[in-house]
């Protein structure tokens, strides 16, 4: 019975069958689509590795159009939000150099 399974064993692993490789698209990944849709900012800092390699991937297989719509998406909504001061930080800044302006300049005034 073991001289039967024996070759039997070893024609299978010879002659089994192939893996399917099957490429995937890497500019179909969940996290270029979320980049795409909420922007680069969106992917988390645990992801930001997986997603430049994503990139590279997607403008080797020719996908430089759609990393270029990403990143030309992220660069427009920047640019929409720093119209206005949205956040406390930049307000506060604003203040404060405006407050040390008027310090040094009456300072000056003051000592003349």
């Amino acid at each position: 019975m073991k001289i039967i399974l024996l070759p039997l064993f070893y024609f299978g692993l010879l002659f089994g069958q192939d893996s399917l490789k099957v490429e995937i698209d890497p500019c179909s990944d969940p996290l270029l689509i979320l980049a795409r849709k909420n922007g680069i900012k969106a992917v988390g800092v645990i992801n930001i590795f997986k997603y430049r390699k994503l990139v590279k991937a997607c403008e080797k297989q020719g996908g430089e159009l759609v990393v270029q719509q990403i990143e030309l998406q992220d660069f427009e909504r920047d640019y929409r939000k720093s119209k206005t001061m949205a956040s406390w930080t930049s307000t506060y800044s604003v203040c404060v150099f405006i407050i040390m302006t008027y310090y040094f300049i009456g300072l000056g005034t003051a000592t003349e």
